[in-house]
């Protein structure tokens, strides 16, 4: 009898899983996450996202991030490097997702700050005109939709499509944008 238990146990073992506690309060994770703006030019138009989030009760978190933003714009054929870094902080709300926690669905807001750098803080361009914009603080809001999936039980998977404005700048004050990301839970 043991040993018929025991076969029966072995069968069925591969087919059970056992999946850990997801979400939990107060858990933290580590994000990266790279994307593009919506424009013609992928490769010059992208950002670079660090962010540290801990989770609250029912799917929601906050986070604060660390952003690298580079854009590109021309005049006659002249490109014209504008980088932003940003500071922001956020919550993200649980808007929907699957009872077993794998696939989530939320919804954010966050504010933001940091400093813009227009062509190097070189005012002169080649052909000798000049640019009116100098670097400048910047400030802004935004939303965002995220995707979430759990590659493992300590591994985030999130698609994001986002929306920033940003004041202090005459640069595209509006940023939409879509980005992946990676997250690792602590």
């Amino acid at each position: 009898m043991k040993k018929i238990l025991s076969i029966f146990l072995m069968v069925l073992l591969p087919f059970t899983s056992i999946l850990a506690q997801r979400l939990l309060p107060y858990q933290k994770g580590l994000q990266v996450t790279a994307g593009m703006f919506s424009n013609d030019q992928p490769k010059d138009n992208y950002f670079v996202n660090l962010e540290l989030t801990q989770n609250h009760k029912k799917g929601n978190y906050h986070f604060f991030s660390a952003e690298y933003q580079r854009r590109t714009t021309f005049y006659t054929e002249n490109p014209i490097p504008i980088e932003t870094y940003l500071l922001s902080g956020g919550y993200s709300f649980h808007v929907i997702g699957l009872p077993n926690k794998i696939v989530n669905f939320n919804s954010a807001v966050e504010a933001s700050g940091g400093y813009q750098l227009v062509n190097h803080n070189k005012l002169l361009l080649a052909d000798g005109s000049q640019i009116n914009n100098e670097s400048s603080f910047v400030y802004g809001a935004g939303g965002r939709l995220t995707l979430e999936t759990y590659l493992t039980n300590f591994i985030i998977l999130s698609l994001q499509a986002r929306a920033k404005y940003v004041w202090g700048t005459n640069f595209n004050q509006f940023r939409p944008s879509a980005g992946i990301g990676l997250r690792f839970n602590l």
